[in-house]
């Protein structure tokens, strides 16, 4: 008995380090993206404080797709051409 529960272990703690490599490699890829649009956010951040994640989060919480529609995509397209 001692083998088997050896082995089953052995298969758990092989699947909790599998299964989240599976999940991670089936995420979307990054798309868009530069280093200008970086560097504004950042900046973004670092001046704006708190007042930064709360105006993401107000838009977020908005609508689905609303931040990347309304935020992310135009300000890309804008710093990264």
């Amino acid at each position: 008995m001692d083998g088997r529960r050896t082995l089953l272990v052995l298969a758990a703690g092989a699947g909790l380090v599998v299964a989240p490599a599976a999940t991670a490699s089936a995420a979307p890829p990054v798309t868009g993206g530069c280093h200008a649009f970086g560097a504004h956010v950042a900046g973004l951040a670092t001046s704006l404080g708190p007042v930064f994640g709360a105006t993401a989060s107000g838009v977020a919480s908005s609508g689905p797709q609303a931040f990347p529609t309304n935020v992310e995509h135009p300000e890309q397209a804008f710093f990264c051409g």
